[in-house]
């Protein structure tokens, strides 16, 4: 099995895509194409809800861009979450020898799906997608900027720059010491024959020959036009530590790209930038404090009101049924009481009913 992995909007539906076309099953059944995705994106669903559950859980976001939310997504994984997700691999390799699985939400828990993997016998590698940052930002930006309610198209920026590096960080730290390869998103639009041969070395994969009808429909697929943004930080105006990091970030995920997934020095190097980075992000949350605690208290206040308007509401409603059952009650006594009378009445004989009316 080929897990493919990676920041969001970094060509993982590409090459996921490719190696689909190449020979290898996708687990069905798959996210629907539109319009930021045309080819499809090969992301199977079963693992989509299983991750956002435990992102719900977990009190993080898909694209979280703190470092502490690797620790918080482990800690909400249980173990009957490792044994449904074994369950589901299992059954995956009832009818076929390769599949290849693309969630970019695998960059919280690549260490779980090992496990899962090794559980059930199923030889596991990672395939990360890197695509130059400003590019996967601009991306974000175009397609997924306008869904965020309440946020600047800058701050949007500056959180997806964010989300990007803290996803490469993660997942390179995760995954080192075993099975991966990592491949730059321009190499695989590019060229791809180029790109696929070490892959399979990598996996163990039998691909399509280069001559048949497979190749044609990766010809077909991969359309260079597709990449609509460039590897440049103009008119972003980004913060410039933060740039800088994510440029160190990049560079060392491109050494690690050309030496076959593992590289000593650039894997030091990502530990370094990954400190750097939490102290980046510890600074910031520190400047952010007295507006996420104002943001909070709104938020509660917001909360409270709400509650105390739908209380409100709830014993209005109650008192008008009990208002309501009064009044019925009332009118259900004078009926009975009415028809009592009349009943006794019908038994008083006419003499009596006379002398009675005699004597008022």
């Amino acid at each position: 099995m080929v897990l493919v992995t990676g920041a969001s909007r970094s060509g993982t539906s590409t090459i996921a895509g490719v190696l689909n076309h190449l020979g290898l099953d996708v687990p069905q059944p798959v996210l629907a194409p539109n319009e930021s995705n045309p080819h499809g994106f090969f992301e199977s669903r079963w693992p989509i809800r299983f991750h956002n559950r435990l992102i719900r859980r977990a009190l993080i976001t898909v694209t979280d861009a703190r470092p502490e939310a690797f620790e918080m997504m482990a800690a909400a994984v249980t173990d009957e979450n490792r044994a449904s997700f074994g369950r589901w691999i299992s059954r995956l390799f009832d009818e076929t020898s390769q599949v290849v699985v693309k969630d970019p939400r695998s960059v919280w828990l690549p260490q779980m799906w090992e496990q899962a993997a090794e559980g059930v016998g199923v030889r596991l590698g990672f395939l990360t997608m890197v695509r130059h940052p400003a590019e996967v930002v601009g991306s974000r930006s175009t397609y997924y900027g306008g869904a965020q309610s309440g946020t600047d198209a800058w701050m949007f920026r500056v959180r997806s720059l964010c989300s990007w590096v803290n996803a490469n960080l993660g997942v390179e730290r995760q995954t080192r010491g075993r099975t991966r390869a990592v491949v730059r998103y321009a190499d695989l639009i590019s060229d791809w024959r180029s790109v696929l041969p070490p892959l399979a070395d990598v996996y163990g994969l039998t691909l399509a020959g280069p001559d048949g009808d497979a190749t044609t429909r990766v010809d077909a697929f991969i359309d260079p036009a597709l990449r609509r943004h460039r590897p440049t930080w103009d008119d972003m105006d980004m913060p410039a530590e933060l740039v800088e990091l994510a440029e160190g970030v990049w560079a060392c995920m491109c050494t690690l790209a050309d030496a076959g997934g593992h590289e000593d020095k650039a894997q030091a190097q990502m530990d370094e930038l990954a400190d750097r980075y939490a102290r980046y992000m510890v600074t910031a949350q520190a400047v952010a404090r007295d507006t996420t605690v104002a943001a909070a208290r709104a938020a509660q206040s917001l909360t409270q009101a709400e509650v105390r308007a739908e209380m409100r509401a709830k014993l209005r409603r109650a008192r008008r049924v009990a208002r309501q059952a009064r009044a019925d009650a009332d009118r259900a006594t004078n009926t009975l009481g009415n028809r009592i009378e009349r009943a006794v009445r019908a038994k008083v004989p006419g003499p009596v009913k006379r002398a009675l009316r005699r004597l008022r």
